[in-house]
């Protein structure tokens, strides 16, 4: 039994590590149907030897090519180990299903082939309703077992119905459970960038990035699954209630440490060693990572069929619980990525840092700058990968008993994904001793590779082991029977966080100045004032009769020259306060938030402009816009509700208007629509 299952062991190595030198593509092109002829009685681990082979390569092909989008390759792990544990109880002497309660089995009938018979009927229940589109590779794989998968018994004394029951309720259960699998994963939360792949207009905020997909051909990422945020978890908490300290160091508002931890990330990223890079791919792929390292562990323990899907499960829902949180703080916090801070910050000036692959640490444009690994499609703080190996590491020392892992990872020369043939540049040999180091090591490479900056590593690992506690205490009430029968999951509520505090209005925060004001701005009129952040803006007064202001025009100043941390503009006079810029074929007017310092009324800007002062809110009666793609018809901007869609083409009248939203009415009511995807008239 030992021999069978180091063998199974090796074959489902060479297979992941196929997908983690390879970006999977060894993986999803294979979608191999019988690597094993064995009996189902005989398998030592119908998990790795039947199921997850078939289930990686369909993720390979059709989801994650690389293997990084842990959300979605948690969850089909996550629900699939669910049903096989759930058909696994019967044969147990205490242990209940999550969501099913099917009577306790004979102590005759607890053997391995009836056990495995209704696992793998489990697995395949729950796969058919996860992807039926590869429904002929679910089928093989049980033929390959020798078993049937027209069997459709619902008969409890029986392997086959047991199985058939749990894996149907597993999978139904969760099906309704906020991560939106009947909508084929898309958004629910409303979820809208500030920035956009070409244009930086908030550098706290996260910056889709552009991927290139074959020869000319490029896609803007998408925020990856942020309604995981509402998605009800395995233990019995309420994630609302966990919350993470705020990414102060990511608001320009804070410039030194803002600088502070990008030059970091330029810093590491010029001193990447061989180990360094392999180690950031290594934890890059989750299922060689979290995989291997748990499948070395349950060698080490000796584990029963059932015991190594239990384990499976238990770090699974760990993970996946962590995930629910810190996507929760994600789309909370909104942070911006390192790429794009460090572009923000040094544009084209030249910095020392890795080159690309093959490159080396040389001296390149910052802009150009990128992290070693690609920037993942979701927002940077806190750390997902981070949390999701604290979580798996507590919820593994927990099952085992102890911190001891004695794990180890060999990469041939040059078998580096991001540095083919040249990475390493010799046989190399990663080994955590325990699951302590596992963890950290994880979260170190998320630094080292530059897809995070430090605080978002750090504020994961301080809390995160504690969703591996949650999920094991659950587990063992599951275990020996004291866990009631829980309802089908159902999504949580939307975060309160984001109806109240983001739709709020943001606060203005003036940062200190870093130069002297300008000598320009000193004299831009009797009763202006403009305080510079940088030496590299100039005012100039303007005679206000020469305006075509929307309102009256009571003071104004025109703003130039470098402004990429901003300005502040006071009155000595109430009103309301505009910025005109006249970069297109008409001006355009923008109402900026303003504020009173002492007795005067002042605005924050960042870009250039005349900044004018008016007696009236901006009139909109003659702006319209007219709409260049299929529009969200927003409650609010930003993250509102959406309650409808404006067709491309149609043209709205405008009753009020942020920076990059429009107010208009559409079928009767009044929505948000964002500015992005229209055209404005003249008039706007």
């Amino acid at each position: 039994m030992r021999k069978y299952f180091d063998s199974t062991r090796a074959c489902l190595r060479l297979m992941i590590l196929c997908g983690l030198l390879s970006g999977g593509l060894t993986l999803g092109q294979s979608l191999p149907s019988a690597e094993f002829a064995a009996n189902v009685a005989a398998s030592p681990d119908p998990l790795h030897q039947v199921v997850l082979p078939r289930l990686y390569a369909v993720i390979g092909a059709d989801i994650s090519p690389t293997l990084g989008d842990a959300t979605l390759i948690n969850r089909f792990r996550f629900i699939v180990s669910l049903a096989m544990v759930d058909a696994a109880a019967p044969y147990h002497p205490t242990a209940v299903g999550m969501y099913s309660r099917i009577p306790r089995r004979p102590e005759a009938e607890w053997t391995d082939a009836n056990i495995n018979t209704a696992m793998l009927h489990g697995a395949y229940q729950a796969l058919m309703g996860l992807l039926p589109e590869r429904q002929n590779v679910w089928r093989d794989m049980m033929r390959d077992i020798g078993l049937d998968p027209d069997n459709a018994s619902e008969d409890l004394i029986s392997a086959v119905g047991i199985g058939n029951v749990a894996g149907k309720a597993a999978h139904d259960a969760r099906l309704h459970d906020g991560v939106n699998q009947v909508g084929n994963y898309q958004d629910t939360t409303g979820y809208m960038p500030v920035n956009s792949a070409y244009e930086l207009r908030d550098p706290s905020r996260w910056q889709p990035g552009m991927r290139r997909q074959g020869v000319g051909v490029y896609t803007v990422q998408h925020f990856v699954t942020p309604q995981l945020s509402n998605m009800e978890p395995m233990a019995p908490f309420n994630p609302r209630e966990l919350r993470v300290a705020p990414p102060t160091a990511s608001h320009p508002e804070n410039l030194e440490a803002y600088q502070a931890q990008a030059d970091a990330v330029l810093r590491i990223s010029a001193e990447l060693t061989d180990e360094m890079k392999m180690q950031a791919e290594l934890f890059d792929n989750k299922v060689a990572s979290l995989g291997l390292s748990y499948i070395h562990l349950a060698s080490e323990m000796g584990l029963s069929p059932a015991d190594i899907a239990r384990g499976y499960f238990l770090k699974a829902s760990a993970w996946m619980d962590a995930a629910i949180v810190t996507w929760q703080e994600k789309l909370r916090y909104d942070a911006i990525r390192p790429n794009s801070a460090i572009a923000y910050l040094y544009g084209d000036q030249p910095v020392t840092a890795w080159g690309g692959p093959g490159q080396g640490a040389r001296e390149i444009a910052a802009k150009d700058w990128r992290a070693y690994l690609p920037e993942p499609d979701h927002p940077e703080y806190p750390s997902g990968s981070t949390c999701g190996c604290y979580a798996h590491a507590r919820a593994l020392q927990r099952y085992s008993g102890g911190d001891e892992l004695d794990w180890s990872v060999s990469y041939p020369a040059g078998s580096s994904r991001i540095e083919p043939g040249l990475r390493p540049a010799r046989d190399l040999t990663l080994t955590f001793d325990t699951w302590s180091d596992f963890a950290h090591a994880c979260g170190q490479s998320r630094h080292w590779s530059g897809v995070h900056f430090a605080a978002a590593v750090e504020a994961s690992a301080n809390y995160c082991s504690t969703f591996g506690d949650r999920a094991y205490e659950y587990f063992q009430s599951l275990m020996d029977g004291s866990a009631p029968l829980r309802q089908p999951a159902q999504a949580l509520p939307a975060d309160p966080w984001l109806s109240s505090e983001r739709a709020a209005p943001a606060p203005i925060v003036v940062p200190e100045n870093t130069y002297p004001t300008p000598q320009s701005c000193e004299f831009a009129g009797d009763s202006v004032s403009v305080t510079a952040v940088n030496n590299g803006a100039f005012c100039e007064a303007v005679d206000r009769t020469g305006l075509s202001a929307p309102a009256e025009a009571l003071e104004a100043v025109a703003i130039s020259g470098e402004m990429d941390f901003g300005a502040q503009v006071c009155f000595g006079q109430p009103g309301s306060i505009i910025l005109l810029e006249a970069d297109g074929l008409a001006p355009s007017y923008q109402e900026l938030p303003s504020y009173q310092a002492s007795d005067s009324t002042c605005a924050w800007i960042k870009r250039p402009g005349t900044v004018v002062l008016v007696a009236a809110p901006p009139e909109l009666s003659d702006c319209a816009v007219t709409a260049t793609a299929v529009l969200n018809f927003r409650r609010s901007p930003e993250n509102g509700d959406i309650i409808g869609h404006i067709q491309k083409g149609e043209r709205l009248l405008v009753a009020a208007r942020t920076p990059y939203w429009y107010n208009v009415q559409y079928g009767g009511r009044l929505g948000w629509i964002s500015g992005d995807y229209v055209q404005a008239n003249i008039f706007c």
